[in-house]
């Protein structure tokens, strides 16, 4: 443990009476790395002690009350002042010895007032459900702009875990709230759900499906905790996150089922239109859903490299686990692409709501009878092994599998991972403002892909 430096100092602005107020400055050895700098960098804690008093009786040496003013009126401040650095180095040490690591500046905070009886602790009076329920009418009617805007779906997800608590709190005959919640009983609500869905519906919850409520569980407990809401246990600790589990289940479209889509006729039914152009489109690109919802804002256009033009089109990467910073690739505009552009004035379509192109891509491959039989593996909760059925193509293709598709095709005609994995996960930051407007590096990955497919002589896959 680093031993903490402390120092008293007064506030630089005077209130009415001219009086500073004074606060602790608790440093212990808390950094982060700073990103422009390449160093760390020290973050102290600033606390304010509530005392206030004029700097003609500040001791700036000692960091104190001085002696005239002692004389005057009493040690009180002082006896005041060693208590809390004596609380704040003692509830430092104790969180430290519980939980191996040293506490954010919130966190410290929040145990020190609490020692100190500075602060309530209602928590223990806020139901969990409430706060949900509350969080989502507020934050799905939050300005657009606004950060803790949340959309329909997202409240829709927030609401289901509501509903998972409420069963729980009727299974067990007890109300989840903030400050009693333990670390048994947040993982005990997951095992509970799943028990309950086992008798209901005959099966376990899929392990990805446990995983995403544990998720939503656990942001909850965050926003909780950044409003000073107590929280009963160390619910950051790794040992109660529950990770999604990695299943790699081979589902793609070949070749012959693409081009079977793009000689279907879909013009009489908009549903079919939907799906044709959004597997089509991500076939070809390899963009997530995210990315494919606002295709439509884009512009494809030529772009020059080396004296040549590429159609290209150059579009922002929303959902990247390696860098959370704002990525941006160009994609070429492959034959089928080009084509499709042409007949549309050159344009990109404008999808519907995710959950309807699902529907719509499900409709649409059961109507062109892709009914051929693949293996797919699902993991349960609570369950080691791998559940492996056989199901047809057309029930089980999702809108992410075009992803898997154009990766697919990719490699099977030979194409390395080195020109691939630019264009499909872009791991680039922009370090200035013309990083972020010069699009030559971008162009060069798009060229890298154009130049080995021309040599590959695919029908579909070629520029």
């Amino acid at each position: 443990m680093t031993k903490p430096k402390h120092t008293f100092f007064l506030e630089s602005k005077p209130n009415a009476s001219g009086e500073h107020l004074i606060f602790l400055n608790f440093s212990y050895g808390l950094r982060e790395f700073d990103v422009k700098t390449e160093k760390h960098k020290y973050l102290p804690l600033k606390l304010s002690t509530g005392f206030t008093i004029k700097k003609a009786d500040w001791d700036n040496k000692n960091y104190c009350t001085n002696t005239t003013y002692v004389r005057k009126k009493g040690s009180a401040i002082n006896i005041a002042l060693d208590k809390i650095k004596d609380t704040s180095i003692e509830q430092l040490q104790i969180f430290e010895n519980q939980h191996n690591k040293k506490p954010s500046n919130n966190e410290l905070k929040e145990i020190i007032l609490l020692k100190l009886g500075k602060t309530k602790d209602t928590s223990k009076d806020i139901s969990i459900t409430k706060y949900i329920e509350e969080s989502v009418t507020s934050r799905t009617t939050a300005e657009i702009t606004s950060k803790k805007r949340w959309s329909k779906a997202t409240g829709k997800q927030y609401t289901n875990l509501k509903n998972h608590i409420e069963n729980y709190e009727s299974e067990k005959n007890t109300i989840l709230s903030f400050g009693k919640l333990t670390g048994e009983i947040f993982m005990d609500f997951f095992k509970v759900i799943n028990d309950l869905n086992k008798i209901e519906n005959k099966v376990y919850y899929a392990h990805n499906t446990i995983a995403k409520e544990n998720k939503h569980f656990r942001a909850i407990l965050n926003a909780a905790y950044k409003e000073n809401i107590h929280i009963g246990f160390n619910h950051s600790n790794a040992d109660y996150e529950i990770k999604r589990r990695k299943i790699n289940n081979e589902i793609v479209l070949t070749t012959e089922h693409l081009t079977t889509i793009i000689n279907t006729e879909v013009s009489a039914s908009r549903e079919f239109t939907h799906a044709r152009n959004y597997i089509l489109l991500s076939s070809f690109t390899g963009l997530r859903i995210g990315d494919m919802v606002c295709l439509h804002e884009l512009e494809p256009k030529n772009l020059q490299h080396n004296s040549t033009n590429y159609f290209c089109v150059t579009t922002k990467i929303r959902k990247n686990k390696e860098n959370k910073d704002e990525l941006t690739v160009v994609l070429p505009i492959l034959d089928p692409v080009k084509n499709f552009l042409k007949d549309n004035d050159n344009k990109f379509p404008k999808f519907p709501a995710q959950a309807n192109i699902r529907k719509d891509i499900t409709k649409f491959l059961k109507h062109l009878k892709f009914e051929d039989i693949v293996d797919i593996k699902n993991y349960y909760y609570t369950i080691d092994d791998a559940v492996i059925t056989k199901q047809k193509l057309c029930d089980v293709f999702t809108p992410h599998d075009c992803r898997s598709t154009f990766i697919t095709n990719l490699k099977e005609l030979g194409i390395p991972d080195e020109t691939i994995e630019p264009l499909t996960h872009p791991k680039h930051t922009h370090t200035s403002i013309v990083q972020t407007y010069d699009k030559t590096k971008l162009a060069q990955k798009a060229v890298d892909l154009i130049r080995i497919l021309n040599d590959k002589g695919s029908e579909l896959y070629k520029y």
